[in-house]
């Protein structure tokens, strides 16, 4: 059971900010979890999301946002399905997200005995310093973080207790038997992170240390490392390397080790708007000529949204089990995406996804129907998402 816990436990590590300024939008961003993501008119109190599965009728979630006047993330209510890991299986859940300062410092799920979770804490300049995760009331992973006077995070240790350990969070007895790993970071002036020394306490025990090399503008030029035990010296050797154009936009991404199968050069195209319009990569072998492995073009609209993404050389994409060579994507006036086509290589059709918008006064969607088929004749419904939302006047 420790070995599936281990694997199943994923730092939630969350950036969010919210604002109502001259741009008149209300914005919600988590990092790891995109599905809580909102962009909406005007400033709002409330919003409540209710999204109905119909391929699954009994499955259907719900979220809950609360803003305060500022436009800052107060609480999340998200009703749904989550993991059972200890018996493999889903669970309804009543997740709260708690937060303060736009800080996230709960998660909490309340149809659950005791603290089934996460607990954050701060120090007194908003810097993360302490992770405790839960699984129905029991202390399963702990992370405590350590910054410099420039709230740098220097220090990132990591314990590992499971689902069955006999450790006691109020005595911290034996807690150091519990170490997981510990990661260092030092930097240039320029705060960047120029070497990163990762301690592992559990299995092979290794250590792996990480350099970074910048040019003049602060773009990452060189990365490489070396891992070694406790009786072994570190070999470091360049692993990647990196080139920028005068827009300090990547352009060329290449493996300076020996890589198998091959090593491969990636590189990138951009626009007078900054919009990637171009990427290819060339496999290179050490026993045969190389090739273009794949190259992608896309196409931008007037606003800046992507209307087209084709793969010109390669075979590696599919949705479902169908394989496609080009996506085309439609927007409305709103700019949210009305119809996805996926097109194979033989020029048919495969995948539609459509979706349709109501809109309020504010011009929020406060209802979107998805329909799906293998093309446009074929089209179902599939989804049906409706927003309730609150406004401060």
């Amino acid at each position: 059971m420790k070995k599936i816990i281990s694997k199943c436990i994923v730092c939630f590590f969350v950036v969010s900010f919210s604002f109502y300024g001259q741009s008149k939008k209300t914005v919600f961003f988590m990092e790891q979890d995109d599905k809580f993501n909102v962009v909406l008119n005007d400033k709002i109190k409330t919003l409540k999301i209710k999204t109905d599965y119909l391929k699954n009728k009994i499955e259907t979630d719900s979220v809950i946002y609360f803003f305060d006047r500022k436009g800052n993330t107060e609480t999340i209510i998200y009703y749904g399905l989550g993991l059972d890991v200890f018996n493999r299986r889903l669970k309804v859940e009543e997740v709260h997200y708690t937060f303060k300062e736009n800080k996230l410092v709960s998660k909490i799920n309340k149809m659950d005995f005791g603290i089934d979770g996460n607990i954050y804490q701060y120090d007194k300049k908003w810097n993360q310093v302490s992770l405790k995760e839960y699984f129905s009331n029991i202390l399963v992973k702990e992370t405590s973080s350590i910054y410099d006077d420039k709230n740098r995070k220097i220090e990132n240790t990591e314990y590992l207790y499971g689902g069955f350990s006999n450790y006691n969070e109020k005595t911290q007895e034996n807690k150091s038997n519990f170490l997981y790993e510990v990661e260092k970071c030092s930097y240039n002036a320029n705060d960047k992170c120029v070497l990163k020394t990762v301690s592992s306490f559990r299995n092979d025990k290794k250590t792996k240390i990480t350099e970074y090399k910048y040019d003049e503008r602060g773009n990452l030029i060189e990365e490489g490392n070396c891992v070694f035990s406790s009786n072994e010296s570190c070999n470091w050797s360049p692993l990647f390397g990196y080139e920028y154009n005068l827009n300090n936009q990547l352009i060329k991404k290449y493996q300076k080790a020996k890589f198998f199968p091959h090593n491969t050069d990636e590189y990138f195209v951009y626009d007078n708007k900054g919009n990637k319009i171009e990427s290819k990569a060339i496999y290179i072998y050490t026993d045969k000529l190389p090739f273009c492995g794949y190259h992608i073009i896309y196409e931008y609209d007037e606003f800046g949204n992507k209307t087209k993404d084709e793969e010109v050389i390669g075979n590696y994409r599919s949705i479902g089990h169908q394989q496609y060579k080009t996506q085309i994507t439609r927007y409305d006036q709103e700019q949210n995406i009305i119809s996805d086509e996926y097109i194979s290589f033989e020029g048919l059709t495969v995948k539609v996804i459509n979706k349709k918008y109501v809109y309020d006064k504010k011009g929020n969607w406060i209802k979107k129907e998805t329909e799906q088929g293998k093309d446009k004749n074929s089209l179902k419904l599939t989804e049906i998402c409706t927003r309730e939302i609150q406004y401060y006047h």
